[in-house]
C-alpha cells in the first residue's frame, strides 16, 4: 500500500467519549483535522485543540451541519450520542452519508453487526451509502473489538472451538454520567425500576448483533438469541462520581446475552458491572485492578485472554480511548472499502500508528 494524501476528517461530538476522538485526530500522524460539529453553544465558535486541551489548531468548532458536510472531507467520526436520541442520530449519520463523507461512529450501536440491526435504521442507512457512494462503519469497546477482533482472532489458534464467552468487568463508580447510570442503566435505583436497559428488546437490539456476527464469522448459526439480568442490591448508603447510591438501590448488574445452538449456550456476552469497588464481592472479577475485558474461547486448546486497559493509571481515561481509536485507525480500511454499512467481517487488520514509525492503517501487503 503506497502512502497517500492524510484522510481529512470532521468530528462530530466532541463530548465525553468523543473528545479523546478529537485529541487523538489532532495528533494523529495520519489524519487531518478540517472540521468540528458540536451541540452545545458554548462551544461553538471555540478552537478545536481548546476543546481537548491542546493549543490551537484554526479549526473552529461549529454547530451548523450544511456548513460542516460541505467543507472538504474524507470523513465524519461521529460521537454524538444515541443513548436517548437514536433516531436523531441515524438521521445524522445519514445526511453524512448522503453528502459523500465516509462515517466511523460508536453511536450507533446495532450497526457494529449490520444483518442483525433493525430494518427501519438498516432501510436508512443503506439508501444514504447509495446516493453519496460512502460508507459506514461502527464499532468500539464492547459491543466492539472486544468481542469481535479478539474472539475471531483466538479462534483462528484453535483445534476446535466449543464456546465463546465475552466478558466486561468495570466498576462504573467513577463516571459522572448521573442520567445514564442512574436513569437509563437503573444503578441507584430500586430493584423493581424499570430502567430502559433491562428492557429485554433494547438488550437484544444492543448487543444481540454482536453475538450474531462472532457466530456468523465462525459460521455458526444460531437457533436464537436471549438475555437474563441479575441484580447486587447495597445494603448501605455510598457516594460515586454520578451522585448517592442509597441502600435498597442497585450497585451492581449482571447482565447475559446468550446464542444458543441446539439447547446448548455457545456465544456468551456478559457485563459485570459494578457502580463502585466494594459491590457485588462475590462476583467474578477481573486481575487488574483497573477492570477490564475477559474473552474465554474454549475448546482444543482453551484460552483465556484478560484486556486491562488505562490512561496515565486512570481506567477511564484508557476505556475512553480504547472506545474511538477502532474506529479512528480504521478510517483508511472504511475509505477503500465498497460504498455500503461495514462490520469486522468486511475490513482487514487495522494498526494503530507506532512512534517512529508509518502508519497505514493496515497491515502492508495484498490490495490495500
Amino acid at each position: 500500500m503506497s502512502l497517500r494524501p492524510k484522510p481529512k476528517v470532521i468530528i462530530w461530538g466532541p463530548g465525553q467519549v468523543g473528545v479523546a476522538a478529537l485529541r487523538a485526530v489532532i495528533n494523529h500522524p495520519g489524519l487531518e483535522l478540517v472540521g468540528v460539529v458540536v451541540h452545545s453553544q458554548a462551544k461553538v465558535g471555540r478552537d478545536a485543540g481548546s476543546l481537548c486541551g491542546l493549543p490551537d489548531t484554526g479549526i473552529v468548532a461549529t454547530n451548523d451541519h450544511a456548513a460542516a458536510l460541505a467543507l472538504d472531507a474524507d470523513v465524519v467520526a461521529y460521537f454524538a450520542s444515541g443513548d436517548y436520541r437514536y433516531e436523531e442520530a441515524v438521521q445524522d449519520v445519514a445526511s453524512c452519508l448522503r453528502a459523500g463523507k465516509n462515517v466511523v461512529c460508536t453511536s450507533l450501536v446495532p450497526m457494529c453487526y449490520p444483518p442483525a440491526a433493525d430494518t427501519a435504521s438498516i432501510d436508512v442507512l443503506r439508501a444514504a451509502c447509495a446516493d453519496g457512494h460512502s460508507s459506514l462503519f461502527t464499532s468500539g469497546v464492547d459491543p466492539g473489538w472486544a468481542n469481535d477482533v479478539i474472539a475471531l482472532t483466538m479462534s483462528g489458534f484453535s483445534a476446535r472451538v466449543d464456546t465463546i464467552t465475552m466478558q466486561e468487568i468495570l466498576d462504573y463508580g467513577g463516571i459522572d454520567q448521573p442520567d445514564i447510570m442512574f436513569d437509563f442503566m437503573g444503578f441507584g435505583r430500586p430493584a423493581e425500576f424499570e430502567a430502559p436497559l433491562f428492557d429485554p428488546a433494547r438488550l437484544q437490539a444492543l448487543w444481540a448483533p454482536i453475538v450474531h456476527l462472532v457466530a456468523d464469522g465462525l459460521g455458526l448459526p444460531l437457533d436464537e438469541v436471549t438475555t437474563t439480568i441479575d441484580k447486587w442490591i447495597t445494603p448501605e448508603d455510598y457516594e460515586v462520581a454520578s451522585g448517592t447510591v442509597p441502600a435498597g438501590t442497585m450497585g451492581g448488574m449482571w447482565f447475559r446475552v446468550v446464542g444458543h445452538l441446539g439447547g446448548e449456550e455457545r456465544i456468551i456476552l456478559e457485563h459485570i458491572t459494578r457502580m463502585g469497588e466494594s459491590s457485588a464481592p462475590d462476583w467474578p472479577q477481573h486481575p487488574s485492578p483497573h477492570g477490564g475485558y475477559r474473552v474465554i474461547v474454549d475448546g482444543l486448546p482453551t484460552y483465556t485472554v484478560d484486556i486491562e486497559m488505562h490512561g496515565r493509571g486512570s481506567n477511564l481515561r484508557g476505556l475512553t480511548y480504547a472506545t474511538v481509536m477502532r474506529e479512528i485507525n480504521a478510517i483508511p480500511a472504511v475509505m477503500d472499502a465498497p460504498p455500503g454499512l461495514l462490520s469486522t467481517l468486511d475490513l482487514p487488520l487495522v494498526t494503530g500508528p507506532m512512534r517512529g514509525g508509518t502508519w497505514l492503517g493496515v497491515v502492508p501487503g495484498g490490495d490495500w
